[in-house]
């Protein structure tokens, strides 16, 4: 058996270490999800919290005043059209028509008596013209009278829902003083407190669609239609009211005073039409946001600082400093440096 002598060791050691290592995996390459910049053109959405109110509530009162003899109606109870509220002792009402009645035909009577004398010359023409007078001074008398005794009833001057009651029967109240408060509730307003940024940069005609849900009819959307901006702004949060209308749907109670949870969806006219996650945002040592922008070709990553608008439940808006295609860096970001290669993750 031949032994290996010590110089082709050497020299089989040697041809093994001139043989290729294989390439190592490069330590800077950071895995990344990417995300590829599309147009929200369907719209950006916005939630508030609303509260409802009557489309139209009022005050009812007497025009005359007495004795409350009846008061049929009660609190939280909707009624019909033209029922009957509320009435006042009419006794005192009835008497007025009747004396007024009896004044009238005393005038008719001296009116017609005059007349004849007159035609026999035995009367001067001015007695006849005061006792006309009289005659309609006496006619109008009755027509006062009789309004007022019809003013002892008031009445629903719609389908309503009775929410306050002030007074009991047999109170004695003065003309205008308010007896009920009703609430017309066929249609019902949503009103939300829209921040000033918002009310300053949008238009009611920008809005898609608005609806509101409810906590306790889970699933069910309610459309809402845009009806008007109040104007002034809260003192405090500098929000604005705007008021929605929305018809009040069968198989809910729905009162003044329940809130809703309200989703606006706005075609935005402007450029902020590209939503980003929260988390593809970084800030710059300047106090600015911006964004990992991710080349194809090389894989390297560069800062782009962006503007944003408002903040949604769906992103936030770019207002300036990406365009659609652009890819970006929506995970991982706090990772990276300018110029770092990344590998993007599927």
């Amino acid at each position: 058996m031949k032994h290996i002598s010590g110089l082709a060791l050497v020299l089989m050691l040697v041809g093994c270490l001139d043989r290729a290592p294989p390439e190592p995996v490069l330590q800077n390459i950071r895995p990344a999800k990417l995300m590829t910049v599309t147009s929200q053109a369907e719209g950006v959405q916005y939630n508030f919290t609303a509260r409802l109110e009557a489309l139209q509530s009022i005050d009812l009162s007497f025009e005359v005043g007495g004795p409350l003899h009846e008061m049929p109606v009660r609190e939280g109870e909707s009624i019909e059209a033209g029922s009957m509220i509320a009435a006042l002792d009419p006794t005192e009402f009835q008497l007025a028509v009747q004396e007024a009645k009896i004044q009238l035909k005393l005038a008719a009577q001296d009116l017609t008596r005059k007349r004849k004398v007159l035609a026999e010359n035995g009367i001067a023409k001015s007695a006849v013209e005061d006792a006309q007078s009289n005659y309609e001074l006496q006619r109008v008398r009755l027509n006062k009278a009789q309004e007022q005794l019809s003013d002892t009833r008031i009445y629903a001057p719609f389908e309503a829902y009775v929410s306050r009651r002030y007074f009991d029967t047999f109170v004695n109240v003065t003309p205008g003083t308010p007896i009920v408060k009703l609430h017309d509730l066929t249609r019902l307003q949503v009103i939300m407190n829209i921040p000033e940024n918002l009310i300053a940069t949008s238009d009611p005609e920008e809005i898609l669609r608005a609806w509101v849900e409810f906590s306790f009819a889970p699933g069910k959307q309610f459309d809402v239609s845009y009806y008007e901006n109040r104007g002034e702004a809260e003192s405090l949060a500098q929000t604005y009211e705007v008021s929605f209308v929305m018809e009040n749907p069968e198989g809910l109670n729905l009162l003044p005073g329940m809130t809703a949870s309200a989703k606006i969806k706005m075609q935005r006219t402007s450029d902020a039409t590209i939503l980003l996650p929260s988390s593809s945002l970084t800030p710059t040592p300047d106090n600015k946001l911006a964004v990992w922008v991710f080349d194809p070709e090389s894989q390297i990553v560069s800062r782009r600082v962006i503007e944003s608008g408002t903040p949604t439940q769906a992103g936030v808006p770019v207002t300036n400093g990406l365009q659609v295609g652009d890819q970006i860096v929506v995970a991982g970001g706090s990772q990276l440096q300018e110029g770092m290669q990344v590998r993007p993750l599927q």
